[in-house]
């Protein structure tokens, strides 16, 4: 019972987190297009340097795209997910702060993505600072939807599994990005691609292992 009132105490509202973080991932995803400069371009005095120009932007335009994309697709998980989490605690707000910590060095490893893209180092870097996102984000989520912490309301058990099951499945795929990305740069991030399939195939597996659940009509809901 005491430590039920110590961890009531210590759990308090989502709406600073969320706003927080809100604030971070519109920043690092602001900061990223400040890569994109004109100041290499020199004297551009006919439309054909000017395009020669712009083409030679093309990694930097390519390191830009993919890290906005992937950047809004994590906030959009973020969102998604908060739409449940009705109480954090410290260990959330750490887990949260950690990853955060990774999200606002994306603009600069993406930029080191794009400058150095001959390197196998260089063309690291990126996918593995995503990949901390990503893990950080998982390793919260599994804490969030762990059986009896009650900081998740609305989903149905079969749904909560479901999301395990996928912050799994992008976890896996991460790492691969991560190994390939040396060899193959940016290419690398198309492994996402058979993220759904492989996220399917281990849900039905689930699916057999627990043929008893079935979503709650009253409770569940998408979380992304």
């Amino acid at each position: 019972m005491a430590g039920d009132r110590r961890r009531k105490r210590e759990n308090v509202s989502t709406r600073r987190l969320e706003a927080y973080t809100d604030g971070i991932f519109a920043i690092a995803a602001t900061l990223l297009v400040l890569d994109l400069s004109v100041d290499g371009f020199g004297a551009v005095k006919s439309d054909g340097r000017l395009w020669d120009a712009l083409v030679g932007l093309g990694d930097h335009f390519t390191s830009f795209i993919i890290s906005f994309l992937l950047l809004c697709l994590l906030w959009v998980v973020h969102t998604r997910q908060f739409e449940h989490v009705r109480r954090v605690d410290s260990t959330v707000l750490t887990l949260n702060s950690l990853r955060l910590l990774a999200v606002v060095l994306i603009p600069f490893t993406t930029s080191i993505n794009s400058a150095y893209n001959a390197l196998p180092l260089g063309r690291a870097l990126m996918p593995a600072n995503f990949f901390v996102v990503i893990l950080f984000g998982s390793m919260q989520w599994f804490y969030l939807t762990a059986q009896g912490r009650g900081m998740v309301e609305g989903m149905s058990q079969e749904r909560v599994r479901a999301t395990r099951w996928a912050n799994v499945t992008v976890v896996v795929v991460g790492a691969g990005v991560v190994a390939l990305a040396p060899f193959i740069g940016s290419w690398a991030f198309a492994l996402f691609v058979v993220n759904g399939p492989i996220e399917t195939a281990l849900m039905r597996r689930d699916s057999k292992r627990h043929p008893e659940a079935s979503p709650n009509p009253a409770t569940s809901a998408d979380s992304g």
